[in-house]
């Protein structure tokens, strides 16, 4: 399994549609309903910044870019390997 980072951020007017798409991965993710190797660790957002910061374990970045493209949200992000340090 692979640490990953995923940054995103939205416009002020595509908001609404960015919560709507977190609420349904956050249902997801609370139901066990994620695709295989998919566990979300944590969201966080910086509503100020129009941006969150969404923690990830996954196969690989190619498999969470690939997941990306098919939940679509309206957001740009961008995917990072990450280490965890602590």
């Amino acid at each position: 399994m692979t640490n990953i980072v995923v940054e995103h951020r939205w416009r002020e007017h595509n908001k609404d549609e960015a919560f709507k798409v977190v609420g349904s991965i956050v249902d997801m993710a609370k139901n066990s309903k994620l695709p295989a190797g998919f566990t979300l660790k944590s969201i966080n957002v910086i509503g100020e910044e129009n941006r969150a910061v969404c923690n990830w374990e996954a196969p690989s970045v190619n498999d969470m870019k690939d997941l990306l493209k098919k939940v679509n949200p309206p957001t740009k992000h961008e995917v990072f390997e990450a280490q965890k340090i602590f």
